[in-house]
């Protein structure tokens, strides 16, 4: 065999080991994240038993009153309603209630403050 042979089969080896390497890691990572996954979901199947139609929704104005009352008018209704139904799309049907909605009491600093803006501002 001449030289150009040898190195075109020592290629071909090369990129074949590879390539089966590589099927193998996906096989073996695919294979551990199903594993993990159903380990995850095993003791969340028994949780979800509960129907919605036998599931109480948990009544959110209550929790604004409660919470306008604690703060003496310091934050706006609105603004208690939004805080609220935030907190209701993130619990969903999860029972959850809103005991205390108040002021922060740190001042933040004016480099802070910049940084909050930047970060947050629109596109």
């Amino acid at each position: 065999m001449d030289n150009m042979t040898q190195a075109f089969i020592l290629l071909l080896a090369g990129f074949l080991v590879v390539f089966v390497v590589l099927i193998l890691l996906i096989i073996v990572v695919t294979l551990y994240s199903k594993i993990i996954t159903s380990v995850q979901n095993r003791g969340k199947k028994k949780e979800t038993t509960v129907t919605p139609q036998t599931e109480k929704k948990p009544e959110p104005a209550a929790a604004v009153m409660e919470a306008a009352d604690e703060d003496d008018g310091e934050i706006p209704g609105e603004i208690i309603a939004v805080i609220a139904a935030a907190v209701d799309a993130v619990y969903g049907a999860k029972p959850h209630k809103i005991k205390a909605v108040r002021k922060s009491r740190t001042s933040r600093s004016a480099w802070a403050r910049a940084g909050a803006a930047d970060n947050t501002r629109p596109f």
